[in-house]
């Protein structure tokens, strides 16, 4: 990390004897001096003190190319000084290279195809809206004991964090990526509720779903932008086998409802070389007839991006999308 430190150190050295600041009058004056570069991005979010950077990749252009952003790395005054290091990735993806529409035009045609579908399914499990606008109460009138509801925080977290990867390959910046995946999230999450089910006889607008569904949101951008949270998560695992078992894309019985668990996990080393064992914590449901049991669960299981990265990183990287799932062993109370 040293030598990775002095590398950049000698660059800026370099670079940043550029041209001094202006003013109005177009008087050249001494400033600070920033070192400029176009694209930095790792695959695991470095801080430059004590932590492995791997894979940084980082594009140098000229000190006097406009487009390119100031760097936050490293900043030339009077004194030479050091700025502070990057908070997160986020930070590190300074600049954006421009979009990608061999990969942004099939995204955009995979976002309509998937929100037809999902409208289409969404009618099919749980009726028309032809009824009048009303309200539900889905905290306890649903029977559900608030599963429904983790349903919706799992659909607004993933959602969002599948979007924003998403609009990232497709060469969109993290800002710009950002807005886009929460204003999509929330505008599908949020017509579920209305109108799909605002004017249906048999359902109505749930303001504690849509309380779920934001809250999914908001920790998806919460967990992008903080560290310290990289290593929680949110999974779901089954009760029982759902590709045999004709489990529907919309759970719409308490049958159905029963097969989820939803879990809170925390991913460590162990004994392996990285993470990926995750320790859980899981909340179920079990009904009979009409009455809900609750269920608390004690696991440890795999992170399957992880578990797959031990073998070969690329190959990882690219099942990111299994790390929605949570294979265990559990206890249940």
């Amino acid at each position: 990390m040293k030598t990775v430190r002095l590398v950049i150190l000698s660059l800026g050295v370099l670079i940043a004897i550029s041209s001094p600041s202006e003013t109005a009058r177009g008087e050249r004056v001494p400033g600070p001096r920033y070192l400029d570069f176009a694209y930095a991005v790792v695959d695991t979010t470095p801080t430059f003190q004590g932590e492995r950077v791997q894979r940084l990749n980082s594009f140098f252009g000229p000190a006097s190319d406009r487009s390119l952003l100031m760097s936050p790395f490293l900043r030339f005054g009077p004194g030479l000084t050091a700025a502070p290091r990057p908070r997160n990735l986020a930070d590190l993806q300074l600049h954006q290279p421009g979009i990608n529409y061999k990969r942004a035009a099939p995204l955009a045609a995979a976002n309509a195809g998937a929100i037809f579908y999902g409208v289409k399914k969404a009618i099919s499990a749980w009726g028309e809206s032809q009824g009048s606008f009303h309200f539900k109460n889905d905290w306890k009138g649903d029977h559900l004991a608030q599963i429904d509801e983790l349903s919706h925080f799992v659909w607004g977290y993933k959602m969002t964090q599948f979007l924003l990867w998403s609009y990232g390959w497709a060469g969109f910046s993290p800002k710009t990526s950002r807005l886009i995946a929460v204003s999509q999230t929330a505008f599908v999450l949020t017509m579920v509720e209305y109108p799909i089910d605002a004017y249906n006889p048999k359902q109505g607008v749930g303001l504690s779903d849509l309380a779920f569904d934001y809250a999914g949101i908001g920790l998806a951008c919460l967990k992008q932008r903080c560290r310290r949270l990289e290593n929680l998560d949110v999974k779901i695992s089954w009760r029982k086998d759902i590709i045999f078992g004709n489990q529907p894309v919309f759970a719409q019985t308490y049958g159905q409802f029963d097969n989820f668990i939803y879990w809170l996990t925390y991913k460590t080393k162990l004994f392996l070389p990285q993470k990926a064992l995750c320790f859980g914590l899981g909340y179920g449901v079990t009904h009979r007839q009409e009455r809900p049991t609750r269920h608390l669960l004690l696991g440890i299981g795999l992170s399957l991006p992880d578990f797959v990265s031990l073998f070969s990183e690329g190959l990882g990287t690219k099942v990111k999308f299994l790390d929605l799932f949570y294979p265990n062993l559990n206890l249940e109370f």
